[in-house]
């Protein structure tokens, strides 16, 4: 990627390319928002997906929270501003309503997401048990 990930190129066609076992779920999302912005279109198919599969125990189910992690962490270390605003915003930060979601979510980051992630815990308060 050495032209990095733009925020323009966050659509359903490139998230079809990194997550072909989403396609159905994604072309729903598509179809149901129109012409959307990327951050709706990656917050209506990944945030309430991680919730879900980080309250899971389910090997299959950590495997994919993993992959969409490995992906975040594409966004933080690859994308312009925006892109990094959208996973900041509209992706890290939903994961800070629940504590078990929080927690292993944070287990889960890479460094780059990890480091955008704190930077949250300067205006939300962590989560507690």
């Amino acid at each position: 990627m050495k032209d990095g990930i733009h925020y323009s190129d966050l659509n359903a066609s490139f998230l079809c390319e990194a997550f072909p076992e989403l396609e159905n779920e994604i072309c729903k999302i598509d179809f149901e928002l129109g012409e959307q912005l990327p951050h709706c279109l990656l917050g209506d198919l990944f945030n309430p997906l991680m919730v879900r599969l980080l309250k899971s125990p389910e090997q299959e189910d950590i495997l994919l929270a993993r992959r969409i992690f490995d992906f975040y962490e594409r966004l933080a270390e690859y994308g312009d501003e925006e892109t990094r605003n959208l996973l900041q915003v509209t992706l890290l930060e939903y994961l800070w309503d629940d504590y078990e979601v929080y927690s292993r979510a944070v287990e889960m980051m890479g460094e780059q997401t990890r480091l955008i992630n704190q930077g949250i815990g300067s205006y939300l308060r962590k989560p507690i048990k």
